[in-house]
């Protein structure tokens, strides 16, 4: 299908069809809802293709260019920042966590606080997703004949040395984890999931090699197209849940 097909009336055919006995009122929600995610869907369609123009040499002063913006205002957007607290994290994605994924971001920070590390970065998430045995990431894992076991070795193998223990007790997230987090929505989003599960944010850490993380998967075995076949199989073959609701706080 070529993106120009994309038409407005399909837009509107799809929520009238998913609303059927719902109120025009009621079908405002459902629209806004609609809007959310097409809106992230277009967001990280360009992430999509900067993060393929970076991997092929691409200069951030030519994928401004190619944007219609300076560079500074291409590596602003893209470039993700250290410094995130792990709650804020999961409450301004695109999609919600879900309860196994909530659960791991919390016992990365706890294995950052437990080494003293500043932040919480991508050997901390890796190894919380193989903590998490009923989680899909630890699934998936095994399902491509690659040793659990083998991937907690080599990422063990690369965590940094404990630092002070004046660290702060709630370390924010380091930039290789925003950016495996923001690209775990990506692989949500890809494979039509409604929440990002523990799998999701493991093929986020599996696709970019050069990180610590990335290059302890590819150590033990794990490739990243074959694992997300993997994941798309068990995907099809699991329900989809529906997502949790999400409740804002009171200033």
């Amino acid at each position: 299908m070529a993106v120009n097909d994309l038409d407005l009336d399909q837009i509107i055919a799809a929520v009238e069809g998913e609303q059927t006995e719902a109120t025009p009122l009621e079908r405002v929600g459902a629209a806004r809802a609609a809007a959310t995610r097409l809106d992230a869907l277009a967001q990280h369609v360009v992430a999509h293709f900067v993060d393929q123009a970076r991997h092929e040499g691409a200069s951030w002063t030519d994928i401004g260019a190619a944007l219609g913006v300076t560079r500074q205002a291409a590596q602003q957007r893209f470039v993700p920042a250290e410094g995130v607290d792990v709650e804020a994290a999961g409450s301004r994605a695109a999609l919600p966590y879900s309860t196994r994924a909530t659960a791991t971001l919390a016992a990365a920070r706890d294995l950052a606080v437990s080494h003293h590390h500043r932040y919480v970065d991508d050997l901390h998430l890796l190894l919380a997703l193989l903590d998490n045995r009923s989680g899909g990431a630890v699934g998936a894992v095994k399902a491509s004949g690659v040793r659990v076991a083998d991937v907690r070795r080599a990422a063990r193998s690369r965590l940094t040395a404990e630092g002070p223990r004046r660290v702060t007790k709630n370390p924010p997230l380091g930039r290789a984890s925003v950016r495996a987090l923001d690209v775990a929505v990506r692989e949500a989003l890809r494979l039509g999931r409604g929440e990002i599960g523990t799998e999701h944010v493991l093929l986020a850490l599996t696709s970019d090699p050069r990180t610590p993380a990335g290059q302890a998967l590819a150590e033990a075995g794990l490739d990243y197209a074959a694992l997300r076949d993997e994941v798309s199989r068990q995907s099809a073959q699991a329900p989809e849940r529906p997502a949790a609701k999400r409740t804002r706080k009171r200033a």
